[in-house]
């Protein structure tokens, strides 16, 4: 059998499905059969590109494909070559629809800033441009961190349309030597002008505008020490210490001008002058001991008291001519002259106030102070009360006239209902009136007092009652000749919890202290009676005592 390469006896030929491939069945003792190709194919057995390459993935020959490649993974060329060029330094690798080619840089790059900060947009190289930046949109700003400075070189500037803000404390604007400020008209100011915001926008302008200037709380609340500072006041001017300011000198001090002292008080700290020190006349000094201070008119001195005596005296016309007594007696009337102060004595006498008068006394025509005479006071009891009555809660009840105990039970006498309103804005009736005063003061003109008035100083309750309740019992005050005119404000209250069947321990009932409490002639006292729940039919008594004293 000749060998398979011998293509004489095995001449090539394309092969088809149908052929046949001579193999070893090692399955059957490796004998020899036949396969077709057809067979072999659909058994998958031929070799694909991963068994190759998991063989070996190097190879040293080129690979010319008709089809796509697609790589998942990363691809290291040391060289590309499209249209048959590897390219020139520097060139891009470019579509041209249909293939690649290499070519130059375009003069308009592809892609804007736009697209290289969306890739990245932090660098650590410096940015040198000839044009200009300009940033837009809210919140968008230049930020320098870390110490970072904006540096402008020679006629460099910084135009704004809006603000320049330092945010931190620790901010500076900082100017070197030699900087400037220019305003909106291009001006650098002249030297000692003060740059500000006028009605146009910043300027320079000459001295502190009104605006800033502080005010001298503001300065004295800075600092009110000066040190070697002369103040001058030219001009009109006045300087005002209100009350509890003093002015504290420990220098020397002169007043040319005539100065006013208003203060007429006569005790220390009342007086226009409390002179603690000494006092020199300007000349000798502050004199010798009794020295007497006179006026040279232009000025004073220091004289004794020898050189400025009374020449004279001349007395005037006695107070009682008939008697020629006065309240001062000059003997002699020249030369040593003694003055004398004569004091009343009782009777005609005439002279100052003796000794001895206290708050409590008065001075008596025989010239002794003696106390006054007691206000009588007196007491004075009355009865309110009935014993069939249901009270409206909280009306008001007018006491009618009280029996002999000062207990009433016709249910009549207490119809005098004033609903809630006070007696003092609803007036009763001329008959409800006159049966409703339970004390007076009689207006009657037979005879003269020393103590027309009835001052009520005490009231003492006793209250007992058929049903509990909480009651009020009110003296008012009232003319005695009309029915209209009553006081708002009672004379007398009082307000307690009783419990049926009970009676109160006495109290004292409160005693106005504006003006009710006091009955002048022609004005009395009438009572009223409140209960919280009422709406009862039941009965209540009272015992009130008066106790008043005779007033001017």
């Amino acid at each position: 059998m000749a060998k398979i390469e011998n293509t004489t006896v095995y001449p090539l030929t394309t092969p088809s499905v149908d052929d046949f491939i001579i193999g070893t069945d090692t399955s059957d003792e490796n004998r020899t059969v036949s396969f077709s190709i057809e067979s072999i194919t659909a058994t998958s057995l031929l070799q694909g590109l991963q068994s190759v390459l998991d063989t070996s993935s190097i190879a040293t020959q080129n690979i010319s494909l008709t089809g796509n490649i697609t790589v998942s993974g990363t691809v290291y060329p040391t060289t590309i070559t499209a249209q048959g060029s590897t390219g020139t330094a520097g060139q891009l690798l470019s579509s041209t629809a249909t293939g690649i080619q290499w070519v130059d840089v375009p003069i308009n790059p592809c892609c804007t800033l736009d697209d290289t900060l969306t890739v990245g947009n932090t660098t650590t190289q410096n940015i040198l441009t000839t044009g200009s930046i300009a940033m837009s949109g809210a919140g968008h700003g230049l930020s320098l961190l870390n110490g970072s400075i904006i540096n402008l070189g020679a006629n460099c500037s910084i135009t704004t349309d809006d603000d320049i803000r330092l945010n931190l404390p620790t901010c500076v604007l900082d100017f070197n030597y030699g900087a400037s400020i220019s305003d909106g008209n291009n001006s650098l100011g002249t030297s000692g002008q003060i740059f500000t915001r006028g009605p146009a926008g910043v300027e320079w302008v000459t001295g502190i505008p009104v605006a800033s200037m502080p005010t001298l709380q503001e300065v004295l609340t800075s600092g009110n020490t000066a040190t070697g500072i002369e103040m001058a006041f030219t001009g009109s001017s006045a300087t005002t210490f209100a009350v509890g300011s003093t002015i504290q000198s420990f220098a020397p001090n002169q007043w040319q001008a005539t100065n006013t002292y208003h203060a007429s008080g006569t005790a220390l700290g009342t007086a226009g002058i409390n002179l603690i020190g000494s006092l020199s006349d300007g000349s000798t000094g502050t004199g010798t001991t009794d020295q007497v201070l006179t006026s040279t008119v232009t000025g004073v001195q220091w004289k004794d008291v020898s050189a400025v005596g009374v020449s004279s005296v001349t007395t005037t016309t006695p107070i009682d001519a008939a008697s020629s007594l006065m309240p001062i007696t000059i003997t002699p009337t020249s030369g040593a002259v003694l003055v004398r102060q004569n004091i009343y004595n009782g009777g005609s006498l005439i002279g100052c106030v003796p000794e001895g008068g206290t708050n409590a006394t008065f001075l008596r025509g025989d010239g002794s102070w003696v106390a006054p005479l007691q206000a009588p006071e007196w007491v004075q009891a009355i009865g309110v009360g009935t014993t069939k009555i249901t009270m409206t809660a909280s009306n008001y009840y007018m006491s009618g006239t009280p029996g002999a105990v000062g207990v009433e039970s016709n249910t009549s006498n207490w119809s005098f209902d004033f609903g809630a309103s006070p007696p003092s804005s609803v007036g009763p009736t001329d008959d409800q009136h006159a049966m409703s005063m339970v004390y007076a003061n009689s207006s009657a003109t037979g005879c003269t007092t020393s103590y027309p008035n009835h001052t009520l100083c005490d009231a003492a309750i006793m209250f007992s009652t058929g049903y509990s309740d909480t009651f009020f019992v009110t003296l008012w005050k009232s003319t005695l000749a009309g029915h209209s005119i009553y006081e708002a404000v009672p004379a007398a209250t009082w307000t307690e919890v009783i419990t049926a069947g009970s009676l109160n321990a006495t109290q004292n009932m409160t005693i106005s202290t504006s003006g009710t409490e006091i009955l002048e002639p022609g004005y009395g006292f009438f009572a009223t009676v409140r209960a919280t729940t009422g709406n009862v039919q039941g009965s209540f008594a009272a015992r009130i005592v008066l106790k008043f004293s005779g007033s001017v």
